[in-house]
């Protein structure tokens, strides 16, 4: 009997982007290609399992569906895809139709239909279907024949009808009711309102389909009777909706998708492309050539380097007695360094509970002390602690870690304070190479070893904890991680040394610590306040929406891209500026150029924009906070290519910090009692690094008379005395200054400044003819790029730019704006850097209780007893301004206050 697999494209295209979302994978161009990764990762482990010989890819339609026009509002919820997922979708199709495998999609139709009409020939001639996708929707299709499969890393769980039922507690025939019952945010489906997943199924066991449940309308009691009844035209739409189209007119037949003759070599150049290492060596085991042979047999292509040998696996001990233990500490202490990592079944730091560590002293090797494994504690939990600490608290001792910032606060909430920190693996791979973008040890293992590692849903079971696992697979795991740590770390020390070590050593790896503990520490958010702006918000957004509807002359739903462009472009009758596939643009950019000279764009801009704050900021960081109401954000080290920190759940350095609503929000971030925050602002920064870097004679003298260097940009620009400079003025010189650092061209400073292009292009001109040494300075600095390929910072920071000599215009123009600009804004990220490390040694020697709490940008904020106001205006102020000798001095402005809110 023939099976044939058909793929959920779009399911796996999505899930792919966003497993990467917080390290997104790079290609050589430096473009994202986590998609890309995830799906053909996928996707050969789909063949490795499955071997199949029929095979299928469906995509969604490019225009509208059938259901849009049924249902206009269907799906207008969705968040727009973002653009650099969108860019990945034709690379796919691509690599697919290279390969030889049939990526189909209909327009007007969505790929579900197109499964669901070949699942249905499929059940007609009697074979087998399996589909593989993530999508509740298609479960209804599940039969005797058909059955879903569902994917989670190398884990594929085939699920059947009675699969359908333990799961939902509906049969895959009632799948269609349930969900017209339920409803779907994400579709925008309507549904039955207040009618929920347990609710759904309690109907539908009891009356079997949502027919009977209307027939019998009179039958059922209570609430839920009011809803059905009021929601009845609701769900029979919905039910519609949610229903299969199977007989989508397509001309292939299942016979087609035959994958006896795929063409791997002609992947490969592609896949070289997107610097997928692992696909090609799948490609090269399936055609049966020796590594590199792919390349070698396409003399178009240049032939690489051949991959490394894949790297043997380690020796493991697990240590369950006093005796073992005793002898791995006297190794350690004898080896002098050593790699170190914890296991938890948490990975929220705040509460989580070390269930055992990994140490390896040398390559190949590792072993894992269990605090508690299947039910059994071998070696009493603090005589583990105090034999820990014999080595961890030794400054003397080298430690090696991979992320060690998580390992740290773990060991520091049981109790041990490490002091001998050295080396951290994911940091060094960060340093010495800003092009790959991931540092997980599964794919710095992959990446420098060839090596595939045991993951944790290796072992662990969806639903189990880290410590029920088997004690000898827990070893494997766990063991592995200290081994492949001390691996990557002789590796990659010897390129640290070439590279830049004093960065490394004396900038980041300190950094690692300081970071970790203000996580630890987190800042005291007052509930009440964001609470009392959520009701004000929404009164607000009301009343925004009321005067939106008078000015329409109708109500509409504000969120509804189709129905926004018919009000704009139809009955307002107003030009459209950008087209996308499913009609005209309403995207901000588009919205601010209307509202020039509509009320309604800007009315709507409003609009969004309160709404973002509401659901981003003043509804969601009250729920993130521990039961001492503080948050806990986590700073990323390495986020960025420039070397800024950047900030993650929730982000608080994007808070906005120049309107009213963004000092709203920050009122709520206030000090313990008794305490104050300290804020710390460097002035100008990256106008000083500038000044310093370009040599410039006009900026230099400004900075070093203390001049206001937006003041003489617009007496320079307009040709007047400083004295004589307008607000107005000095407004468009400020845009122009900082403009320039970010590369801005005409066309954005004309937009900015609601100027023509051409009078743009000239504030530019006079700016570069009156401040030559920039002009200069940027010549010089794309010269290099365009010759190494990088840029460099005041400390040696590397960033790399491999499109700067493409032969693409816009590749080109943005790899010489981040060419440009990366020495500045790296240069100020590796100054604030210093200061903190340099202000964190002065409190801990002068034994200060002020603790630094947060980092946004340029600016550090602390929390200080009033006792130690004084003294830490002059400390902080001292170390931030003397950090390093530039040509031009930094300046530093300090304010105090009880909350956030109330500074600047």
């Amino acid at each position: 009997m023939k099976t044939y697999f058909i793929l959920d494209g779009y399911s796996l295209i999505y899930k792919s982007y966003f497993a990467f979302i917080r390290n997104p994978m790079m290609n050589p161009k430096g473009e994202n290609s986590s998609a890309i990764f995830g799906f053909f990762r996928t996707l050969f482990s789909l063949f490795d399992r499955y071997n199949p010989e029929y095979f299928l890819v469906t995509l969604d339609s490019l225009t509208p569906t059938f259901r849009h026009e049924m249902y206009p509002e269907y799906k207008a919820t969705r968040d727009k895809t973002p653009e650099d997922l969108h860019a990945q979708i034709p690379r796919i199709e691509a690599i697919l139709k290279a390969l030889g495998i049939t990526a189909l999609r209909k327009n007007g139709y969505e790929a579900d239909d197109i499964i669901a009409t070949y699942a249905k020939k499929c059940q007609a001639e009697d074979s087998q279907c399996r589909i593989i996708t993530g999508d509740k929707d298609l479960l209804q299709l599940v039969s005797d024949n058909i059955k879903v499969i569902r994917y989670s890393k190398d884990d594929y769980n085939e699920m059947d009808r009675d699969g359908v039922f333990k799961e939902w507690g509906v049969w895959p025939e009632q799948i269609l009711d349930y969900l017209a019952l339920c409803g779907d945010s994400a579709d925008n489906i309507p549904g039955v309102k207040g009618i929920g997943p347990k609710g759904a199924v309690t109907l539908l066991q009891t009356y079997g389909s949502i027919d009977s449940i209307y027939e019998n309308i009179e039958n059922i009691k209570g609430a839920n009777k009011a809803k059905l009844e009021a929601s009845k035209e609701d769900c029979l739409l919905s039910r519609k909706l949610v229903q299969l189209c199977s007989d989508v007119p397509l001309e292939q037949c299942l016979d087609d998708f035959s994958t006896a003759n795929l063409n791997y070599h002609a992947a490969v150049p592609l896949l070289k492309e997107e610097g997928i290492k692992s696909a090609i060596k799948w490609l090269e085991e399936k055609a049966g050539v020796p590594a590199g042979g792919l390349f070698a047999q396409n003399p178009a292509d240049e032939v690489p380097e051949a991959p490394k040998q894949e790297a043997k696996k380690g020796v493991y001990t697990t240590i369950t007695q006093l005796s073992q233990l005793d002898e791995l500490i006297e190794k350690v202490k004898k080896a002098g360094i050593y790699a170190f990592d914890s296991e938890t079944d948490s990975l929220d730091f705040v509460s989580n509970h070390p269930v055992g560590f990994s140490i390896a002293v040398k390559a190949e090797e590792g072993f894992y002390i269990p605090i508690q494994a299947e039910g059994k504690y071998y070696i009493p939990e603090e005589i583990i602690k105090n034999k820990l600490r014999q080595i961890l608290e030794d400054p003397s001792l080298k430690l090696i870690g991979q992320n060690f910032k998580f390992d740290y606060q773990v060991l520091k909430r049981w109790g041990i304070n490490p002091a001998g920190l050295w080396f951290d693996t994911m940091i060094a791979a960060w340093l010495v190479d800003t092009k790959i973008s991931v540092y997980n040890m599964d794919y710095l293992a992959d990446h420098y070893f060839n090596y595939k590692t045991i993951t944790y849903d290796d072992v662990v079971p969806k639903g189990k904890f880290f410590q029920d696992v088997p004690l000898e697979q827990a070893t494997e795991y766990a063991a592995e991680d200290a081994d492949i740590t001390f691996r990557l770390y002789e590796h990659l020390y010897p390129i640290v040394k070439a590279h830049n070590e004093k960065l490394f050593f004396d900038v980041e790896m300190p950094l690692v610590t300081i970071l970790g503990d203000m996580e630890l520490e987190g800042i005291r958010i007052d509930k009440h306040v964001l609470e009392k702006y959520s009701v004000e918000l929404e009164a607000q957004l009301s009343a925004i929406e009321i005067e939106i509807y008078k000015e329409c002359g109708k109500e509409f739903n504000i969120n509804s891209t189709q129905q926004l462009q018919e009000i704009l472009f139809t009955d307002r009758k107003l030009k459209p500026i950008k087209k996308t596939k499913t009609g005209y643009s309403t995207d901000t950019t588009v919205l601010e150029e209307l509202a020039l000279e509509d009320v309604v764009p800007q009315l709507i801009l409003r609009y969004r924009a309160l709404a973002k704050l509401k659901s981003t900021y003043v509804d969601a960081l009250p729920l993130q906070t521990d039961s001492s109401s503080r948050i806990h954000t986590t700073f990323r080290q390495t986020g960025t290519a420039t070397g800024r920190l950047s900030s993650i759940n929730p982000n608080l350095q994007n808070i906005p910090i120049r309107d009213e609503e963004g000092r709203r929000i920050r009122k709520a971030f206030t000090a313990r009692a008794g305490m104050v925050f300290l804020s710390a602002d460097y002035s100008q920064i990256e106008l000083v690094v500038l000044a310093h870097l370009s040599e410039d004679p006009e900026l230099t003298k400004a900075f070093k008379e203390g001049v206001d260097v937006h003041r003489l940009t617009a007496s320079l620009v307009f040709g007047v005395p400083q004295e004589a400079v307008t607000p107005d003025q000095r407004r468009v010189a400020k845009v122009i200054n900082f403009g320039v650092i970010y590369g801005m061209s005409a066309f954005r400073l004309g937009r900015d400044l609601n100027i023509s292009v051409s009078q743009a292009s000239g504030f530019i001109k006079m700016y570069f003819e009156k401040y030559a040494g920039v002009q200069r300075f940027i010549n010089q600095t794309l010269d290099y790029a365009r010759e190494h390929e990088c840029v460099k910072t005041i400390l040696g920071r590397e960033r790399f730019i491999n499109a700067i000599n493409s032969q693409n215009h816009n590749e080109r123009s943005g790899a010489e704006r981040i060419a440009f600009n990366s020495p500045i804004q790296g240069s100020a990220a590796d100054i604030v850097k210093m200061a903190m490390i340099n202000i964190s040694q002065k409190l801990k020697e002068k034994g200060l209780e002020s603790k630094m709490v947060l980092q946004i940008h340029d600016e550090l904020i602390f929390e200080v007893p009033q006792k130690e106001v004084e003294v830490m205006k002059k400390l902080v102020k001292e170390e931030m301004e003397n950090v390093i000798k530039l040509h031009v001095p930094l300046r530093v402005s300090i304010e105090t206050a009880e909350s956030w809110g109330d500074m600047h």
